[in-house]
Order: C-alpha cells, then structure tokens, then sequence
C-alpha cells in the first residue's frame, strides 16, 4: 500500500512540474508577443511572481518527499534499535534446552526450551537471541529461518513477527561454507517479565531451510550465549534414518568463539568438549557456559 501511495505522490508531483513548465512558456511566449511596454512589464512581474511560487511549491513538495521516505525507513530500522532495549543486562536463563532434529536433505527443526528469570527491578517485555543459518548462495533470501511457534507459559504468541532480519553475508572466510552464505537475525520472546512476575517459561520452534545441505559430509549446530545461562543443553538427532555422530573432521567436539569475531578459543573449546557426548545422536550438557560465546557442533549424518 505504501509503494502504491509514493508512487501516487511521485507521478502527482511530476504532472505538477510539468504543468508550471508549461505555463511558464505560455507566458514567456505571450510576453514576446506583446508590442505594449507597459503590459510587457506587468506580464513579466506576474511571471516572476508564478516562478517563484513554482520554485517554492517545489521545494515544499521535494522537501516533503524526502521526509516521507526518511521516515518510512526510520520505521523499518526501528526494531533493530528496539532489540538492545528493555533488555537487563542480569536476565538469567537458569535452564536452556536447544533441540536440532535434521533430515537427509538439509532441513532441520530446532526447538528451544527456556526457563528465564529477571531482577525484582526490572520491567522485561520480551527479549531477543541470535539465530544463524548456512545456505546455498541460490536460495532465495531470508528463507531458511522460519519461526513455527511461539509459547509463553502455555499462551502462544504470534510466530510471523518473532523473526528480526540482521544481515545477510558472505564470511570472512568463504572456503569453510564451501562458498555459502549466512543469514543471521535475532528471535524475539514476549516474555512479559514485571515486579510482580519475575520468571517465565518460553518454547521457540523453528524451521531451518537447506541449513544443513552439507549433513553427509560436516554441518554446525550453533547456540549464542546471549545472557547468564546456569544450565544448557544441546541434542542432535537425526530424521527419517539419518545417523548423526561428531564429525570425523572437526578438531574438537564443540567450537567457541566470542560472538562477534570469528576467531576460535581454543582453550574454551577443549573445555566445553568434555560435556560433550554421542548418546543417540549428540548431546552436550553444560554448566559452564560463558556469557558472550557463540558454541559450534560440527556433525555429520548418514543414511
């Protein structure tokens, strides 16, 4: 509605230009015309008197289409900007439970189990985590992230809005995604936290499209440590027949970086890779997860 609305605006305020342009040479070509000096110069008062008024209509006109067009795109970001607010800095996750189930043809389900808890001081309408996803560079955009389901303490909530767009790129480091692109955003809960209701449970179902392509040679779970998290869980299984195990090839069983860098903590790595075990899939479980780390699985699945 809004694009047919400027493109109203655009074609109205073009006809206008056009018709000033056309009166202007009307009386241009009057005034040539007229032998009379004393109606030569009233003529060209009132023609001074039209192009000024033209050039401010269409200062006023321009002015407004450019306001218009700033604030739709104000508009548009304002989420982005409302995803670092009303955010405590103290909010706890005292259990997370992260679930991937992937077939044999790069699609996957994750489905995230949170119990949250908020300070007695804070007022928390909903709050965010990262989500990423590796694609084939075809794939149309922003399709492999599809949030199913929304639940807070047994009330759903409306899945469509819960998905916010960050970037789509290609890493710093193509030759690791075999030339893929990642999609990255952040999921938003309604979690509704006030003085006098200071913890909540949350389920997030999500769909991963071609996420997974790669399953038969090595694929990554990811989790983002966003906040305090006392205890995390992670399980990979398969769908269908499909066998996931570690990967044959990855150096250790789960990868931490920072969140925001790309380089690896080898030290944290090793660590966290103790917690991690094949038991009908993959499974890791984790108390010692650190605040401000994102967590890699490589895996691998076979028929």
């Amino acid at each position: 509605m809004e694009q047919h609305q400027s493109g109203g605006v655009s074609a109205a305020f073009a006809a206008f230009v056009s018709a000033m342009v056309s009166l202007v040479l009307t009386i241009a070509g009057t005034l040539v015309g007229l032998r009379s000096s004393a109606s030569q110069a009233a003529l060209f008062l009132v023609l001074t008197w039209l192009l000024i008024a033209a050039s401010l209509a269409t200062a006023l006109v321009a002015g407004w289409l450019v306001a218009d067009s700033i604030r739709k795109s104000t508009h548009e970001l304002a989420h982005l900007r409302d995803l670092e607010a009303y955010v405590p800095r103290l909010i706890r996750f005292r259990r997370r439970h992260d679930s991937f189930v992937i077939a044999g043809d790069g699609n996957a389900t994750l489905k995230i189990s949170c119990d949250v808890e908020a300070p007695d001081a804070d007022v928390v309408p909903w709050i965010s985590f990262p989500m990423i996803a590796e694609v084939p560079q075809d794939q149309p955009s922003w399709t492999s992230i599809s949030v199913r389901r929304v639940c807070v303490d047994g009330v759903d909530a409306d899945p469509s809005i819960a998905f916010i767009r960050r970037e789509r790129k290609i890493p710093a480091d193509a030759a690791t995604l075999d030339g893929r692109l990642v999609e990255s955003g952040a999921v938003r809960v309604p979690v509704s936290l006030d003085t006098g209701r200071r913890r909540c449970s949350f389920i997030v179902e999500l769909e991963l499209l071609n996420a997974f392509s790669f399953i038969g040679h090595e694929e990554k779970c990811y989790t983002d440590v966003s906040y305090v998290t006392d205890h995390l869980e992670v399980t990979i299984t398969g769908y269908d027949g499909l066998r996931v195990s570690f990967s044959p090839y990855a150096h250790t069983r789960v990868e931490a970086q920072q969140l925001g860098m790309e380089m690896p903590d080898a030290p944290e790595s090793q660590l966290q890779s103790r917690y991690c075990q094949a038991t009908d899939g993959v499974r890791w479980r984790t108390e010692q997860a650190k605040l401000g780390y994102r967590y890699a699985i490589p895996v691998r699945g076979l028929p």
